[in-house]
């Protein structure tokens, strides 16, 4: 049986970096040696992730007519400061909803007025001005946008988009 050594030499070369990822010295045309290393594939970074939110009261007498809202960052996340009104002297900002979209890259922020009073209590019948602060915690970063959505005397309108990818 005749073998042919350079033959066998290149095949198990070829198997050898194919199959293992191992790393060969090749000579080039002008006699010196490069090396060759098989790369492993960058990861994609895993996308943001809501995993906390939170509404408290704010005192705000100078809310705007229409309402206001404004983002910033904080060490887990996003922090929004706004105002609404409400329809009397009992109402008060409650959560709506927190989401976010990995999709699109969207976070969405809800924020309604609500009354809250006991049955015999008795409400002052003017607008009020309601305050609040509301804290979306996330993990892996943050979204690309917040859109903030108030509910109140006015209806449901979105009252701010933030951009954080310009941020």
């Amino acid at each position: 049986m005749v073998v042919n050594r350079r033959a066998l030499l290149t095949g198990t070369a070829s198997l050898c970096a194919a199959l293992a990822g191992c790393t060969s010295d090749d000579a080039t045309d002008d006699g010196t040696e490069t090396t060759t290393t098989a790369s492993t594939p960058t990861p994609t970074p895993p996308e943001p992730r809501l995993v906390d939110n939170s509404l408290s009261p704010r005192h705000d007498p100078e809310c705007p007519q229409g309402g206001a809202a404004q983002a910033s960052y904080i060490s887990v996340g996003v922090l929004v400061e706004g105002c609404l009104w409400g329809a009397n002297g009992c109402a008060i900002a409650r959560l709506g909803r927190a989401t976010y979209d990995p999709e699109s890259d969207v976070a969405s922020l809800l924020v309604e007025t609500v009354e809250d009073r006991d049955p015999d209590e008795a409400c002052t019948e003017a607008l009020k001005p309601v305050g609040y602060e509301a804290r979306l915690q996330f993990e892996n970063g943050l979204p690309g946008e917040l859109v903030v959505e108030h509910d109140d005397v006015d209806g449901r309108r979105e009252i701010a988009r933030i951009d954080f990818d310009d941020a």
